[in-house]
């Protein structure tokens, strides 16, 4: 008869899960410093996320325009969660204002979009770890399998024996 049966690889099987479940977590990045245009004015910086300092967390985007005196926040699933503007700024135009505003929404949508464009990137590789380690516990669970039958037809045979 066999020896008792290893759940030893089960255990290593397990651990791989794991530890590909809580590695390094799947952040976005963000788009910083490119300018989007917004029409005849352009400016409005794209940041947010961990690329703009450390301001804004994962899933919050920032968009400027005017040269910083138009400031909007932007949450996943794509939401405008804040709008800051210079006082100074209800003396402008509105049509150049408008542009500015509408500069720095799109650029707070962009940061956005890259980090979730990033996060996908990051979920690719989580889901080739996740099939390798299937994998490996299908051949695992055939080997186990193949074990207890093994020991099932040696326990059938010794009863036939007595």
């Amino acid at each position: 008869m066999t020896g008792p049966i290893d759940s030893s690889g089960l255990t290593g099987m397990l651990g791989e899960v794991v530890a590909a479940l809580s590695g390094p977590s799947v952040s976005g990045g963000a788009v910083s410093g490119g300018a989007v245009s917004g029409g005849a004015v352009s400016g409005g910086a794209v940041s947010g996320g961990a690329a703009s300092g450390g301001a804004f967390p994962d899933g919050v985007g920032e968009g400027e325009g005017a040269e910083g005196r138009i400031r909007v926040r932007a949450v996943m699933p794509g939401r405008i969660e804040g709008l800051e503007l210079d006082p100074q700024l209800m003396r402008w135009p509105h049509e150049e204002l408008a542009r500015e505003i509408e500069s720095a929404v799109n650029g707070a949508l962009a940061s956005l979009q890259s980090q979730a464009a990033t996060g996908a990137a990051g979920l690719d590789g989580l889901t080739e770890q996740l099939k390798e380690i299937q994998l490996s516990a299908e051949r695992r669970f055939t080997a186990l399998t193949a074990s207890l039958v093994e020991a099932q037809e040696q326990l059938v045979r010794r009863a036939e024996g007595r």
